[in-house]
């Protein structure tokens, strides 16, 4: 249980209009200029009135919509949107994709320690492999297989800790009377030659107020969580029941304990898509604007396959009736989402209305008045489920505006998030030690 706990908040953020890519046809979007870093400070600034811990910016390299009607997630190259919002923000920290496998060590710890600096300990990096070929493509790489790009991952974040690690905690003495700006004998080289990278020398560069960078991770596979467990602070993940949170977190825990670590380092931060607005009804009809007829027919056959239930578009005005409902049977092979599925087509809406709760989304849907999404938050939290949650709105304009403005509120006055910010840096929004260079705990 987390009841003596607050929990953590992070925004879902794409470098767009919203996380859903036909957001952008909203009424509430200006699309005259784009892509717009002013647009991306302000949801930023939004996130940090409602004293969001972080906002947490995936990475798509080069990767082009399949629709037309769809905008590109991460236009602008995440360093570059990060150092934007780090300028413009005073409290709220970011977490930025940097994948290992298309980028170099030295470049990797070079960049984030100097966000780190300059932001006064406010960046994380989401240290992930990458496991797009089309991708890996766009940077004249080939992709490792699984077990080689984890090994190789491995290698990459210790070798980047290493670099955070080089200049000595006293080394800056700038001391205008002796006439010494440091002592360089604190500032140690290190050489790192691995199976996959190669690396020797020293990055000049003091720590932080926070040490060095919050390592995330995001996935949810048994050797993402043993990753995580060993290296991260934070992990984000795809959890639909509060029974999966429950199993995701205490794995994580474990994970950590394994590595050495103690479990409440790390946080296990799972995903949240809210629709607010006045009535279930109401938010029901603006989600499905982002829903044209096309995907609702992928839905039906994709709802057909979860439930093992003979369904089509013919189907789409009547609720699934109760003896077919009753027939589906759940294993272990079934789809994790298939609980969601249930539960809201036992509700009685009608299929396309089921489609519209977006039950086999990538991430749980909450649709209505601010208490009905405070009530899915408290009710995870208090269960153990997550240590926080990152909120992935439709439309930032609206969505992310009403989360701030209504839900918020809510959380705080029931004393399960916070009404400030009670530090400075992004580790202590987490409730995380310090660290400088590779954790000499690890196993």
């Amino acid at each position: 249980m987390t009841n003596n706990k607050q929990m953590l908040l992070g925004l879902g953020f794409t470098g767009t209009f919203g996380t859903n890519g036909k957001a952008w046809m909203s009424e509430d979007v200006d699309i005259r200029t784009y892509p717009d870093i002013e647009a991306d400070i302000r949801y930023a600034q939004m996130a940090e009135k409602g004293k969001f811990q972080f906002i947490f910016i995936g990475d798509f390299p080069g990767a082009v919509p399949n629709d037309n009607r769809d905008v590109p997630g991460m236009t602008l190259e995440p360093i570059i949107t990060s150092t934007a919002i780090l300028r413009a923000t005073k409290h709220i920290g970011v977490a930025n994709t940097v994948h290992t496998q298309w980028n170099t060590p030295y470049t990797v710890a070079r960049q984030f320690k100097g966000l780190d600096l300059m932001s006064g300990g406010r960046i994380a990096w989401n240290a992930v492999t990458g496991s797009s070929p089309q991708v890996a493509e766009n940077f004249g790489v080939t992709l490792l297989d699984r077990q080689a790009r984890y090994e190789s991952h491995y290698e990459f974040v210790e070798m980047v800790q290493h670099f955070w690690g080089t200049w000595g905690k006293d080394a800056l003495k700038a001391d205008k009377t002796r006439g010494v700006f440091a002592d360089y004998n604190q500032v140690k080289k290190v050489y790192l030659n691995g199976r996959y990278h190669q690396a020797n020398g020293a990055l000049p560069m003091p720590p932080s107020p926070q040490g060095q960078p919050v390592i995330f991770h995001s996935g949810g596979s048994p050797a993402s969580i043993a990753f995580a467990g060993r290296y991260a602070n934070a992990m984000i993940g795809e959890v639909w029941t509060i029974e999966q949170g429950i199993e995701t977190r205490n794995a994580l825990r474990q994970a950590a304990i394994d590595a050495g670590r103690n479990p409440d380092e790390i946080k296990f931060i799972a995903g949240l898509m809210p629709v607010v607005a006045d009535s279930k009804r109401k938010a029901l009809d603006r989600h499905a604007k982002f829903m044209d007829e096309s995907l609702v027919y992928q839905r039906v056959q994709h709802i057909s396959m979860v439930l093992g239930i003979r369904l089509s578009p013919a189907d789409l005005e009547k609720p699934i009736p109760h003896e077919l409902l009753d027939r589906v049977e759940i294993d272990a092979y079934s789809d994790p989402r298939i609980e969601n599925v249930l539960k809201v087509a036992r509700e009685g809406w009608s299929l396309r209305d089921i489609i519209y709760h977006s039950v086999i989304d990538y991430h749980p849907v909450t649709l209505g008045e601010a208490k009905e999404t405070a009530d899915h938050l408290s009710e995870w939290f208090e269960a153990g489920a997550a240590d926080g949650f990152w909120i992935i709105p439709d439309v930032f304009e609206t969505d992310l505006a009403r989360f701030v403005d209504e839900v918020v509120p809510i959380l705080q006055e029931r004393g399960v998030f916070h009404k400030d910010y009670e530090g400075n840096t992004l580790r202590e929004h987490l409730g995380v030690p310090y660290q400088y260079g590779l954790d000499e705990r690890l196993k």
